[in-house]
Formats: C-alpha cells, structure tokens, sequence
C-alpha cells in the first residue's frame, strides 16, 4: 500500500513538472502591464471612491440653495374633564356653546422656506466642495501617474533580473568548456589539480549565483503577478520597445514643466481655493439671514376658527424672517483666525511641495544623464572586456597563460556585461522618471 501512495505521489510531481514545463510564457509589453495595473489597482479604485464621496458632499451643498419643503401631521387625544363654556342669547333663549369640547385633534401641515440671504455662506459652501471634488480628480491622476512608474519600475526590475540570469547562464557554459579542456590538459600532464580546482570553484560560484538570480527572479515575478491580477505562476516573456529618450529640454525646462503640469500642485491649488472660501464663510457670519416661507395648515379643529367646529379646515400663513445671531460679533474672530491659518498653512504646504518638485526634477534629470554617461562607459568595457577574453581563452588553449587569467578574464566579461545591462535599463527607466516627476507620464 505505502509503494502504491510512493508512486502516485512520484506520478503527481512528474505531471506538475510537466505542466509548469508545457506552461507558456506571457508576452509582456510595459504598455499592457500599465493596463492591466490600471485595471487592478485597488488605490485608484480608493480615489474614485473618494471622487464620487466628494461629488456627493458637493451636491448637498448645492442642495442648500433650494428651498426646503417638508410636511407634517399629528393627532392628539385630549381629556374630556373640561366643562364647555356656554352662553345663552336673550330675547331668543338660545344656548350657544363657545369653545365645544373636541377630544381628536388632527393636524396634518406643510411648510415651505426659502433662504434669501445669508452672508454668502450657502455659495461659498457650494462652491467650496466643488473645488474639493476637483482636488479629488487631481489626486486620483497624481496615484495614477505613480502607478504607471511603479509598474514601467517592476517591469524593468524584472527585465534586468531575467537578462542578467541569461548573461549568467552564458558564462556558465564557457566556464563548462574551460573544465572540460582542463581536465583533457591535466590527463595529459599539461595541467595541474590546482587548476582544475580554480576552475571548479568558479563553476560553484557561477551556479550559486544563478540559484540567488532564480530566487529574486521568482519573487520579482509574483511581485508583478500581484500587481497586474494575474494568477501567481505566470511566466513572463518581456517584450521591450524602442528606447524613448530621442532628446531633451534643458532642466529648467523641465522644472517649469513639473509646475505647470504636476496633479499633485493642481491639486494644492484647489485646497487653497478652498482655505480661501472658507476665510470668507467665516466673515459671512457677521451678517443676518434672510428667509421667506409659508405654511399650509388643514386642522380638524382650526385653532383660527370660533367658535371651534369638530372637522377639517384650510389656512394658510406666510411671511419674511431676519434672524441676526448677535454673539457672534465678538466671538466670530476667532473662527476668521483659525480659518486665515488654516489658508496660511495650505500655502505654505504649496511653496513646500513646489521646493520638493523642483528638487525632484533636478535629481532625476542628473540621474538620467549619468545614466547616459555609464552607457557609453560600459558599452567600451564589454568590447575591451571581450577583446581581453578573446586573446586570453586563445592563449589557454595553447596552453601559455595561467588558469586564473582565464577565470579572471570571464569574471571581467560576466561583469561588464551586466552592467552594460543594468546601465541600458536604468536610463530608460531614468527617462520614465523624468516624465513621472514631469506630470507628463501617461
């Protein structure tokens, strides 16, 4: 029984290995992973949210200027302990009952007002979540800017972690055929055990290397698997497009850019609208409200008629209210107070955030150039690297070089070649940077 579980557990590896082996990888361009991100990005979905919050907040201040309408209706049961209060007519000895005893009251009513005046509260208010519903709309593009450059960021940290392996597994197989020759020298007497050895234990070190490479190329890949909502065994088969850094403005340039086009400084700019409005609710305090209304009463009795008859009767009111909170003359300073610090504070944040700006640009733009610059610079090491390499593998094969200039040589030529590959990467990446911290990324 327990070989017959042995071999159905061995026949459920060998099927899951070839499954994963059968498993196709998925072409990923940076354009349908910004998509994809997009489509799964659980902090837009937050800001939208935050979108519709303040368009409602913005509705119900716009609500304010309407007029109100509401109606109302009761019944009350009163005791019937109270003696009528009559009075006889002379001449004609008619006894006329002057306030006839009604138990049921009935009072169904509805009223209608409308706000005249009121020191400019009402529009400022409107007015105010309007430009809180614009902030939003501003903050959901500054989250979704930073969403693309965190995904173009995965896709080349990705990118960088598979050519590299690649590189890896290139020098593994040169440093394969260097062990097999030495080993064909040391039968011949042409090399010694030491030799072997070096050899040996530079293939180890490569093969670590590669073991370490395919661990954090697993983690980058459900990293990006993650972000793009795709199931955590996705394979991924980056699929790059053409370098776009043709040319650039002068970063002055650039930093007049950021200003102008950064969602984040709109956004700003729309708090400090706010601020501003919010100075200016508070003076309105100062002034009366004005208000008009009217009510519609049909009681069963109507106070209004006498003497009181037991059924329903119609009237009416309407009229013009100023109510004019006279305390607030001396206390409402100190609302205006808080509300100028309040627009002072927001202020301040924009000059701060403008500084951050400006110094963001600067630091990407030098990092894009230096990038540039570690192109050219390692572009030359790979040929001098390869060169090297090339004379150094052609002298051990005829045997007039020592075994640790060849592993040295190999070492030099793995190691440029990834930085070839790093630099390349990371001024593309450098250049999306720009356009992030620009306002311009899309």
């Amino acid at each position: 029984m327990n070989k017959i579980k042995l071999i159905l557990m061995l026949l459920l590896v060998i099927a899951t290995c070839n499954l994963r082996a059968q498993q196709q990888p998925l072409p990923l361009t940076i354009d349908s992973a910004i998509r994809l991100s997009i489509q799964q990005s659980k902090q837009l979905k937050i800001s939208q949210s935050k979108i519709e919050s303040a368009r409602a907040k913005y509705l119900q201040a716009k609500a304010l200027a309407l007029p109100s309408a509401k109606i109302s209706a009761s019944y009350t049961r009163l005791s019937n302990n109270i003696d009528p209060f009559t009075l006889q007519l002379p001449a004609t000895g008619v006894i006329k009952t002057l306030n006839p005893q009604i138990v049921n009251h009935y009072t169904p009513m509805a009223n209608i007002s409308q706000v005249l005046y009121a020191g400019g509260q009402i529009k400022y208010a409107e007015r105010s979540m309007q430009l809180l519903e614009a902030a939003s709309r501003f903050d959901l593009e500054k989250n979704k800017s930073d969403i693309i450059y965190n995904t173009i960021s995965a896709w080349f940290n990705l990118f960088k972690i598979q050519h590299t392996r690649k590189i890896v597994e290139e020098n593994i197989n040169q440093v394969r055929g260097h062990l097999y020759d030495i080993r064909n020298y040391e039968k011949n007497g042409l090399a010694l055990k030491n030799d072997v050895l070096k050899i040996e234990l530079q293939l180890s070190s490569l093969e670590h290397t590669l073991i370490e490479i395919n661990s954090v190329l697993e983690i980058a890949g459900y990293n990006m698997s993650i972000m793009l909502g795709l199931p955590a065994s996705t394979i991924y088969q980056l699929v790059p497009t053409a370098p776009m850094h043709a040319g650039f403005d002068n970063m002055e340039a650039f930093q007049d850019e950021a200003l102008a086009n950064r969602a984040d400084l709109k956004a700003m700019n729309k708090r400090i609208g706010m601020a501003v409005l919010g100075v200016k609710s508070a003076y309105g305090n100062y002034y009366p409200v004005i208000s008009m209304g009217g009510n519609y009463y049909y009681n069963r009795p109507n106070q209004r008629a006498f003497p009181q008859e037991d059924q329903f009767k119609a009237t009416w009111d309407a009229g013009v209210t100023l109510s004019w909170n006279i305390h607030s003359l001396y206390t409402n300073r100190h609302r205006i107070a808080e509300n100028k610090a309040a627009l002072w504070q927001v202020q301040v944040e924009k000059e701060q955030l403008s500084d951050a700006v400006k110094t963001e640009v600067n630091t990407d733009y030098l990092t894009y150039l230096k990038n540039k610059e570690k192109i050219r610079v390692s572009a030359i090491s790979v040929t001098q690297a390869e060169e090297n390499y090339r004379i150094i593998s052609n002298r051990f094969r005829n045997n007039t070089v020592l075994i640790t200039d060849l592993t040295d040589a190999s070492t030099l030529l793995l190691q440029a070649k990834i930085n070839l590959l790093v630099d390349k990467a990371d001024t593309e990446l450098s250049y999306y940077k720009i356009l992030q911290s620009t306002g311009s990324i899309k």
